[in-house]
This record gives structure tokens, sequence and C-alpha cells, in this order.
């Protein structure tokens, strides 16, 4: 007997994989998984307590508690310049994960294929397995900024293409598309007729003063765009597994059906917590925010002092996607040896597609002290082996 073709075809991700090896090892500085070291403010874990303790244990509407979809439907009606209904387009789902992948189901149909920008976070390929749809990668470059273009997107595009899964701001690289390019996929994506996720779960943490743009504010995006976002990032709430969509009606309002038959619905005081974080708590995000841009600042600094190793500067997310081409080493022979050698776990370029190969993904969502201590282990490692 053996797994199904489907299980053999999902492959691990290499964060875990890192994660787990670091685990087992002691005295490591752990730089892999994406989650705020922050604790979840102090005043979103009262209200949650509050709802535990008031008997709030029951199960919600699958599309979410009121109060949460209405919080989510306001702050996304300031964001697209659209009225947005809360009945109908907008689903609370466990964690941004299960809406990126509800949503693919909703609209995908065996065989479809999927355009996603490479370097890529590596659950989206896995989702696309699960759907029976095929990946196509648009590859970006570093010395583009890592923007996507709308000619090498069309490029791609055949019968089949029915979606495009957009990232802003990206993981790994951190980059943020801009307005113009937006409006260029946009306007590609309108005479296609394609779908577009537009991952937005960093979009509260960017490092300009420019409000964030998103590609479901394009004249004629508003009936093909399904924005995703969570609180795990902007809350610093990732085991919370609080997530959304919003979109239109003829997608929001099927989300529930396959919602309903993987997790049903979200822990009500977990949902009740987040209105509360969406309208109360962007100071806080302010505060951490401002901590994440120095430390970007750090390791970016950092990075590029060290001779062989280059970055392109993250404008947005907590990641530095940093170029070890120079060295001669692949991305995973570094990653490995850099932990055998020094103890700093990061996690290989590959992990993120084959675009990733050369490159090495850093997050800098740690404490000073540690960026500090991991920069001067790197800088010993290359040092050692140039």
């Amino acid at each position: 007997m053996e797994t199904s073709k489907l299980t053999r075809q999902i492959q691990k991700s290499k964060i875990r994989v890192m994660y787990d090896l670091a685990r087992k090892k002691e005295n490591v500085l752990n730089f892999t998984v994406g989650e705020p070291d922050f604790m979840t403010p102090k005043e979103i874990v009262e209200v949650s307590n509050r709802y535990f303790s008031e008997g709030y244990t029951k199960y919600t509407p699958n599309a979410g508690v009121r109060e949460l979809t209405e919080a989510i439907a306001q702050k996304y009606e300031s964001v697209t310049g659209r009225n947005i209904q809360a009945d109908s387009q907008v689903i609370v789902t466990v964690g941004a994960t299960e809406a990126l992948l509800v949503a693919m189901q909703t609209v995908m149909d065996p065989g479809d294929e999927i355009l996603i920008c490479g370097p890529y976070f590596p659950s989206y390929i896995n989702q696309i397995f699960i759907c029976h749809c095929k990946p196509v990668i648009v590859p970006t470059a570093e010395e583009d900024g890592w923007m996507p273009k709308a000619e090498e997107i069309e490029k791609r595009m055949t019968p089949r293409t029915k979606m495009l899964l957009l990232n802003s701001p990206c993981n790994p690289t951190g980059a943020v598309i801009d307005e113009t390019t937006l409006r260029e996929i946009a306007a590609l994506c309108v005479r296609h007729q394609i779908v577009v996720i537009s991952d937005e779960v960093y979009k509260d943490i960017r490092y300009n003063e420019e409000p964030y743009f998103s590609i479901a504010s394009v004249e004629g995006m508003e009936e093909l765009t399904v924005i995703v976002n969570s609180f795990s990032k902007t809350y610093a709430m990732p085991g919370w597994r609080v997530g959304y969509a919003v979109g239109p009606e003829w997608i929001l309002s099927q989300m529930p059906k396959t919602h309903d038959v993987t997790a049903a619905c979200v822990c009500a005081p977990f949902q009740y917590a987040g209105a509360y974080a969406l309208r109360h708590c962007d100071a806080r995000v302010e505060e951490m925010v401002a901590k994440f841009k120095a430390r970007r600042d750090l390791v970016y600094q950092g990075i590029n002092s060290i001779d062989g190793l280059s970055a392109v500067q993250p404008q947005g997310a907590f990641y530095l996607f940093f170029n070890i081409k120079k060295l001669g080493m692949t991305s995973e022979e570094f990653a490995y040896e850099l932990l055998d050698k020094e103890g700093v776990v990061l996690v290989p370029g590959t992990g993120f597609g084959e675009e990733g190969e050369g490159y090495i993904r850093f997050t800098y969502a740690a404490d000073e002290e540690s960026l500090k201590r991991g920069l001067e282990r790197i800088q010993r490692f290359v040092r050692g082996n140039c």
C-alpha cells in the first residue's frame, strides 16, 4: 500500500525543513519561519478572553460573525474605493492559507492553469496541485527589483489560463508591486478575463509613506479580484489562524460551501478579537512596523557589507532575499553549511522555486541582538569559505 499520487506530489516546504533541523540543534539562531517575534497586543488577547468567559464557544456562520465581516468590508472599502457587502463579499477563514485554497477551488477546474510569479511562497504550488491544476511560473528578476512584468505574464497565457496569483509585498523578496505595473497587469486580466488572487497579507508592513494600491481598485477588476489577507503578520497573531477573503459576489458567495466541509468556521472569540484589532489597533501596528523597518535596515546594510553577498532593499514584509552567486555555492550548500558550521538557520532560495537558486531568505522578524549575532556568524562563515 502507498499514499495517493497527490500526497506524493506535495513536497514539504524547505522553510519547515530548515525549521525542523534548527529544533534539533543547540545554540542556534533561527531566521526561518515568517512570524512576528512580538506578542499579540494585550488588548486583543483580553477581548478574546472575555468572549471565551462569556460563553461564545459555539459554531458561527460559515462566512464569519457579523462584527468581523463588517469590519473587514469597511477596511477594504477604504482601500479599493468600492462598496463591499459584508454578507456576500467577505469570508473569514482559517488563516490566509485556507482562503487561498478555497478561492482556487471555487474558481478552478482540473487541468486549468494558474500563473504565479517566481520566486513564490511555496504553499502556492501545493495548493494548485490539490486543485488538480497546473502552475505556470512567471519569472521575476533581481535587476528589476523582483517586479513582475505584464508582457512576461501575457507570454505565458494559454487557453487554459484562468487565474493569476499576485503577492505584494512579496514573500520571499519583499518587493511591493507599484501602481503602474498593477494597472498594466489589470488591463491584461480584464482583456483576457483572468481572475486574480491578490495575496495582501503583508499589506500593512511597508516601509514608504505611499498609500497601498490594490489591483482590486482598478476599473474592471472588481469582478475579477479576490483579495486574501490575515491577522497573522499585521497583528502578531500567527497561531490564532484567522484569515479572510474579499471579492466579487459570484465567487465569495460560493466559498462558504467548500469552507464548510473543510473547517466549518473560525473560533468565535478569535473572530471578535479580530474585529477589535481592525477597529482599534492601528497604532500598535505602526509601532511594530517601525521596529521592522529598523531591523530591515540593520540586516540590509549588514549583508551588503559582507564581500560576496548583496541584496535589493525590501520595500515590505520582513524578509531579505540576498544574492550568494559570487561565492560559487548553491543555495542549499550555503544554507546547510551555514547551519552546520555557525548554527545560523536561513532558507535556501530554491525553497521558493527554481528562480530562487543563488539566493537565501533571511527573516528579520527577530530582536536586534539576535540579528547582529546572526550577521556576525554569516560574515565569519563567508570569510572562511571564500
